[in-house]
């Protein structure tokens, strides 16, 4: 599986180990990071709505604001994950393709812990594809 993922500055660090990680299980990941946290989010939302990635992660301080950046993009559903519950059930429920990681509050180890759960996770649709759609209709 190919993972886009981005940071900025502040994230860069996190993101390197991140990396680094998922590589070692396998993944195949694309680096769209920049110094501005908008363009790296936005070339990640680009590498999912337009090359078939399946899974984004983004990474700076906090974790807000690319939530904020990726969720204002059509057809996109983006998290921001601080703990291992939330990794797994945001796809499991959300159908969702980028989660966002904050390099000041979740530490190296158990953020690879958290975009491990992502990755694997299969979304269940059924019931949960009526949310999606619904909020797909709000853009």
């Amino acid at each position: 599986m190919k993972v886009a993922i981005a940071a900025n500055k502040a994230g860069q660090e996190l993101k390197d180990c991140v990396k680094a990680y998922l590589t070692d299980k396998g993944y195949e990941m694309v680096d769209f990071s920049d110094d501005d946290i908008f363009t790296a989010t936005t070339n990640v939302v680009k590498a999912i709505q337009e090359q078939g990635i399946t899974r984004g992660i983004v990474v700076d301080d906090y974790a807000v604001a690319l939530f904020m950046i990726a969720a204002k993009h059509h057809g996109i559903v983006c998290a921001p994950t601080y703990e291992d519950y939330t990794s797994s059930m945001t796809r499991h429920h959300n159908s969702t393709q980028i989660i966002a990681l904050a390099a000041n509050i979740t530490a190296p180890v158990l953020s690879c812990q958290l975009v491990e759960n992502f990755c694997k996770t299969e979304y269940d649709g059924g019931r949960h594809q009526i949310r999606i759609d619904m909020m797909n209709r709000l853009l």
